[in-house]
């Protein structure tokens, strides 16, 4: 029923900080709508990708997409049913996301969750904050959404059991180490979310966009590498999704993954345990010594078996 994660709600304490890093950076366009207190960040045709507003306490909260007012509502049935009571957005939160309808609702570790219909396009073309490419948000007309979110669970079995077993999210693969962690999709996207159980409760890992050009992935690791600290992840290839990025950590502490040339996946997808996370690099400076020297191993295991991935074609998949 979910078609695509397709905006992110970001409450932050630096908001200043986050529109250099979006736009100069990662190259996002920003629209501030009310300066020092709220803006809209885009990375496409759509009006907004991101809602950023002044918080003094950082959070990030997911907004997902249905067809239409019906299929909102019947998942707002759905939800309750479940114990996750919906309440309807205000005519100013419609507003400000750019949707026809939305509810909204609290997920077992608190993030918000927002349902939503008809986000509608920008009233002038995407112009990014710097020379891009663009970014991959659609494959052959299917709708990919905006990237992924992968989350650090609180209590992942009630997490699970909310997006796979309420919401339909389907799921991709897993992986039981360095840390346990299973992947969930929603289109062809490989997956549109992560739920991770590393035994430090709840928080946010990151959220992944994926360019559709290498260079720009490149060029954003250039700028990065001025600030060596701002990089949480090192450059490296995901053993699942085939996404080639790494990590950039935002003014909030969780991390922003820029990728690029992610697999696309179909009907006949089968479901397999990873055997790590990572075909080569990204090296997670923020695992604890004895699991980062762990996940070190696995690449050199993977290595020694002579693992290689194809490249997923994407620049002419998203005019």
């Amino acid at each position: 029923m979910i078609q695509a994660l397709s905006y992110v709600l970001v409450s932050t304490p630096s908001m200043a900080a986050w529109l250099e890093m979006a736009t100069t950076l990662a190259g996002l366009q920003a629209e501030v709508l009310e300066p020092g207190h709220t803006a809209r960040l885009r990375i496409d045709a759509r009006c907004q990708r991101f809602i950023l507003q002044a918080s003094g306490t950082p959070a990030l909260g997911m907004g997902y997409t249905v067809r239409g007012a019906d299929e909102m509502q019947a998942l707002a049935r759905r939800l309750a049913a479940a114990g996750f009571a919906c309440t309807p957005g205000t005519a100013d939160e419609l507003a400000l996301r750019g949707v026809q309808g939305m509810v909204h609702f609290r997920d077992p570790d608190g993030y918000r969750v927002e349902i939503a219909h008809g986000l509608r396009d920008g009233a002038t073309p995407f112009a990014p904050g710097r020379p891009i490419g663009g970014f991959r948000t659609q494959a052959g007309g299917i709708d990919l959404g905006m990237g992924h979110t992968a989350l650090l669970a609180g209590d992942f079995a009630a997490m699970r059991h909310l997006y796979h077993e309420v919401l339909g999210f389907h799921l991709s693969d897993r992986a039981s180490q360095p840390f346990k962690v299973e992947f969930f999709h929603v289109n062809p996207r490989h997956h549109t979310l992560g739920i991770a159980d590393t035994g430090g409760g709840p928080g946010v890992y990151h959220l992944m966009l994926e360019y559709r050009c290498w260079d720009d992935v490149g060029r954003a690791y250039d700028m990065a590498l001025e600030r060596p600290e701002s990089i949480g992840v090192s450059l490296g290839r995901h053993a699942n999704d085939h996404v080639t990025s790494f990590y950039l950590r935002t003014p909030d502490g969780w991390m922003l993954e820029l990728g690029w040339a992610g697999r696309l996946i179909g009907p006949g997808w089968q479901v397999a345990e990873l055997p790590g996370l990572s075909l080569w690099g990204h090296d997670r400076s923020w695992l604890p010594p004895e699991k980062r020297a762990q996940a070190r191993q696995m690449l050199r295991d993977i290595a020694a078996t002579g693992l290689r991935a194809p490249i997923a074609p994407t620049e002419s998949e998203n005019p």
